[in-house]
Parts: C-alpha cells; structure tokens; sequence
C-alpha cells in the first residue's frame, strides 16, 4: 500500500487538517459531555451532587488535563508527535470507560481526571503536529478549519445529551453521552494511523530517509527534488541555531550563543495561552442558561435550546476565521478581538445591572456577539499562534507548558466564576472587559506577525539585535514580493501542477538568504 493511503499535495494537508479536526472534535466532545447531562433528573438521582461537588466534578477534569500537558512538556520529545498522540488516547479512552461504568462520585470524578490526563496530550499535541505538516501560506487556515471542529464536537455532545434527556429518564442518557468521548477517540486513532509523521520532528531527530519522503508526499514532489533537500536543510540550520542558544531548561534563564529569543517565545506563548482563559470564555459558558433565564425571563427550556443556537452560531462565526487568521492576521485580529469584547463585556454588565426586560434581551445579545469577536480573534487564533511561536527544539517544552497553566487557570476560574457572580453579579463581566483591555498592550509589544512566514524563518525575527515585530514587517513585506513574483512565474509557464507547488515550497526556503541581510 502506498503511504498516507495515496495521498499526496494538498489531499494530504485536507486530510491531515482533517485527522487534527477529529482531535479537535474529540476535545469539544469531552469538555462538553458532562454539561449536558449535569442537571438532567436521571444524573441527579445517581450522585446526587450539591453546587460544591457540581464544581468538583467538572474541576477534576481541567486538572488533569493540566496533568496530562505537564507530561508532555516533559516527556514529550522523547516520542513523535503522532505517538505522543496515539499514546495519549488510552488514558482518554480508560477514563471514558471508567465514567461511563460510574456508579459513585468517587468513581466519576477519578474517571474524569483519567480522561483528563488523555485530553491534556491531544490538546497540546495536536496543534503542534498540524502546524509542523502545513506550509506557511496555508498554516493559519487549516488550523482553523481544524479547531471548527471543536465547535462540532461541543454541539454533537449538547444535542446528544438533549435528545437522551428528552426521550430517556435513566442513567442510560448519562452514560451514552460520556461513551461519545470513546468513539470519537477510536475515529482518531484510525486516521492517525494513515497519517504522515511531522516531518520537523524527524528532521530535528536526525530521521532524514523519513522526513524525505513526508516532505515529498506535502509538496508532491519525486523524494529527490530539490525542494525537498532545501526543506531539510533550512529545518537542520533552525534545530542546530536553536540547539547552540539553548539545550536545556537552564539555559532559557541565560544567554548562551546567538540566540533566538527562546525564553521570550515560552513566555510569549504561556502569555497568550493563559490570556485565553482569562478573556471570559468560562464565565460566559457558566452564565449564558443564567442570563437567558433570569435576565430575558424565557423558560428553562427555551434557555437550554437558545443556549444551543448560540453554538450554531459559534461554530457559524468560527468560519470567518478561516479567512482572516491569513488575511488580516494572527496580531491584528488579537488586538481587534480584545477591543471588541472588553466593550460587549462592559455593555453586558451594564445591561444585566439595569435588570429590565429589554436589558436583558439586549445582554442575550451581547453574548452572541461576544461569541464572535473571542472565534475570530481568542478561540483559533491562540493554538495557532502559540503553536508556531515557540521554536522547533523547544517547541513540545513550550506548548507543554502554556496548555498546561490554561488548563490550571481555567480550572481555577471555574472554582472563583460561580463565588463571584454569587456575591458581584454583574461586577464579573466588568473585571474580564478590563483582563481584555490589558491584552491588547501585551500584544502591541510583544507578539510580531507569523502570518505567511515559514516556521523556520521565525527563529530569524528574534536574533540578537532585532526588534520581532518590527522585523516581522520587514519579512513579511519580502514574502510577499517573492511570492508575488513567483507568481508571475508560474502565470507565464514556469512550473505547473505539484511541482509548481514544490517550487513554491523551496522558493520559501532559499530566500532566507535573501531576507536575512
């Protein structure tokens, strides 16, 4: 059989964009599983848990998803990023199994942490192995194709539990929901298996037969063109830069050679993933049935399906993004994004304050319009970001990290959301339009455009000396010129079909000479 099932070019990417969309869909399933059925009567009856343990249960899992990305921070470089995936999935899946079997608390909440450490690994992972197969000019796009699925996979698990709830009035609503996480973790492994090795990865674990023939089959070109020895080597020059700045954990707090920014690319990705958790993403999940409810004074049922339009229409806005993260970038949306949300937050609490039957319609759709503003800029536009930030030798390190402090700082508003609602109300959404207005200075300083520049010529924006986002301009503003020319190139004649693509590819490559000076 030929590998990657015969696929080859850009059937390969799609497919690859689809196999990390099934992890995507994979993780919405999971953090959305239990909300579904938490309140149901049959759920109640079997563990009978007050607001504390609710609390617990649904914290049990960010902790172990914190657990799970701390050991792939570790531990992850030891294995390829499709084994630390494939690895990952048993614990998912026992944990799944364990949840599904639950007959107490106990047993539920170790189920969930189980789960957790599996989700942990793919969250982490995944985005990284997206990242590392895509080129540059497409790598923002795919990604957020993939992370739509994450939407998919939150409403598939929201009207599962819906229908089983509506229909079903036993434990049998509860446990099929929680068997969805096994079956979407199935569906993965087996498009993991077909699928290519990063081939940043092997090139950077000196697997050169192996990574000629991934790069070959992403660019569609014979294993021995030349753009496939130009990858290889502009990817060894980035491993070897990086290498001789920073070997160890150590080294991130001193200098040690050239340098290429790694301890402030960590920091920058940490930043920006944390930044996620603290943009009001949870307190909004928490409050959206409240506000429906209470402050437009509908019923609990229509609540619950308004709360499920409001995903349609989540996953709806998320394909704009498939156009901007490109178009208008991963720095301009993050600024326009937080701008826009901290005035939605604001006009939110200010309305639910008012306490009026028309301030409550109009806070019902400030939560709509919250939704689109955190997918074009705070959903997608951070696992890609923080993904690519990170440079190449340390870049399972560095996501490690960051997905794990979201993990834990999600966990940790979760536990603080319902207490300050409780005792602030409306104060809440005041306190998250601020943390929003504090991201945009961060962001303004200190995280350059990677829109369109290669992985590898990053490692270039943070040489000594280099200002990266003012650099990023710079080389950006060259990208362009090359790919316009080259362009030109292919209108005329030069090159056609796969290999026109291949050349493309190399063309990215070779112009580091050019862009570097």
């Amino acid at each position: 059989m030929a590998p990657f099932l015969g696929l080859r070019g850009t059937r390969l990417l799609y497919a690859v964009a689809v196999t990390a969309g099934m992890g995507f869909t994979l993780y919405g399933v999971d953090n959305a599983s239990l909300g579904g059925v938490i309140s149901s009567t049959p759920f109640e009856n079997r563990f009978r848990l007050s607001a504390t343990g609710q609390g617990a249960v649904t914290g049990a899992y960010e902790l172990g998803c914190f657990a799970g990305a701390l050991l792939v921070c570790v531990f992850g470089e030891r294995l390829s990023r499709r084994h630390v995936i494939f690895a990952a999935t048993i614990p998912l899946m026992v944990g799944a199994a364990i949840q599904v079997s639950a007959f107490g608390v106990a047993q539920l909440t170790v189920g969930r942490v189980i789960a957790g450490v599996g989700m942990g690994g793919i969250s982490t992972t995944v985005p990284i192995w997206q990242n590392e197969t895509a080129p540059a000019r497409l790598r923002g796009t795919l990604m957020c194709c993939s992370l739509s699925c994450l939407i998919v996979g939150q409403l598939v698990a929201y009207f599962a539990a819906y229908g089983l709830v509506q229909n079903y009035d036993s434990d049998l609503t509860w446990r099929v929901e929680f068997s969805l996480q096994m079956m979407a973790a199935v569906v993965l492994v087996v498009l993991l298996y077909f699928m290519p090795e990063s081939p940043r990865f092997l090139v950077a674990h000196e697997k050169y037969d192996e990574a000629r023939i991934v790069i070959a089959a992403l660019l569609d070109v014979a294993d021995d063109d030349a753009a496939v020895a130009a990858q290889i080597d502009e990817i060894a020059r980035a491993v070897k830069l990086e290498r001789e700045s920073a070997a160890g954990w150590g080294d991130l707090v001193k200098r040690s050679g050239p340098g290429t920014g790694e301890s402030r690319r960590m920091l920058t990705a940490v930043a920006i993933q944390v930044m996620q958790a603290f943009s009001g993403s949870t307190v909004i999940s928490y409050y959206v049935t409240t506000i429906f409810e209470d402050a437009v004074g509908l019923s609990e049922h229509l609540s619950t399906l308004l709360s499920g339009f409001l995903q349609v229409w989540f996953l709806f806005a998320s394909l704009g993004t498939w156009y901007l993260i490109e178009h208008v970038g991963r720095r301009i949306m993050f600024l326009f994004s937080a701008t826009m949300m901290a005035v939605v937050m604001f006009l939110m609490g200010g309305l639910i304050k008012l306490d009026t039957h028309g301030a409550g319609i109009g806070a019902a759709i400030m939560v709509f319009a919250y939704q689109a503003f955190f997918t074009w800029g705070w959903m997608a536009g951070v696992w890609v970001y923080s993904s690519e930030i990170n440079p190449l030798s340390w870049r399972t390190k560095g996501m490690g990290l960051a997905v794990a402090l979201q993990w834990l700082f999600d966990f940790v508003l979760l536990m603080v959301t319902p207490i300050g609602i409780a005792n602030i109300g409306y104060g809440m959404f005041f306190i998250f339009a601020i943390f929003n207005l504090a991201f945009i200075p961060f962001v303004y300083l200190f995280c350059p455009e990677t829109a369109g520049i290669p992985l590898e010529l990053i490692d270039d924006l943070y040489l000594p000396g280099r200002d990266p986002v003012k650099e990023s301009v710079r080389l950006r503003s060259e990208l362009k010129k090359r790919n316009g020319a080259l362009r030109l190139e292919e209108a005329v004649g030069v090159g056609a079909g796969g290999a026109a693509s291949g050349k493309a590819e190399a063309e990215d490559r070779d112009e580091v000479a050019d862009v570097k000076a």
